[in-house]
């Protein structure tokens, strides 16, 4: 499935504007993590912006979120790589591989950085790791995010958190005009 496609799935598929706005941000910083560890961009990508597809419909039905999403997208006929890291994102069990790994740490980070642009004039331009740091230690900024799955990346992954929230920001700023940051 091209990139056209798949933002046109999540148009049809998801109810708010802010659910696809978060779900291209998660597709931009994994594509910044592809292309750190030299993996399918468009792969990885495809993970990142499907992880929330259904998250509109299932809310906080845990036990069928991504579960919904993976449905839709094997009647779509989208790879079995890319559903598997849908279900990783939400599912411990589906945490296999690299990407399917990378996914939960995309997603929380994401939330982050989004967060943090929103509070900057310039938004996610000139986003600096050191700043993101402080956000990410003050812990009633952007209070949904899971501190845990950003802050273990480096044993998930094996990325030192700095250069994991670099390459995340970068991941970032390759959306943010699509997603308004």
């Amino acid at each position: 499935m091209d990139r056209e496609a798949a933002v046109a799935l999540c148009r049809e598929k998801c109810l708010k504007e802010t659910t696809v706005r978060h779900l291209i941000s998660v597709e931009g910083v994994m594509r910044g993590l592809a292309r750190r560890f030299e993996q399918d961009e468009d792969l990885w990508g495809l993970t990142g912006m499907f992880h929330d597809l259904d998250q509109d419909h299932t809310g906080d039905d845990a036990a069928n979120h991504a579960r919904l999403a993976a449905e839709w997208l094997g009647e779509a006929g989208v790879d079995e790589r890319v559903i598997n890291g849908v279900l990783a994102h939400a599912y411990e069990e589906y945490r296999t591989d690299l990407m399917s790994k990378a996914v939960v740490h995309a997603d929380a980070v994401a939330g982050l950085l989004v967060a943090a642009a929103l509070v900057r004039p310039e938004r996610s331009a000139g986003m600096k790791v050191s700043s993101v740091k402080k956000k990410l230690k003050e812990k009633a900024f952007a209070p949904g995010v899971n501190r845990e799955e950003v802050l273990d990346v480096e044993e998930s992954i094996g990325l030192p958190l700095d250069e994991f929230l670099s390459v995340s920001i970068e991941g970032l700023q390759l959306v943010a005009p699509e997603i308004g940051l």
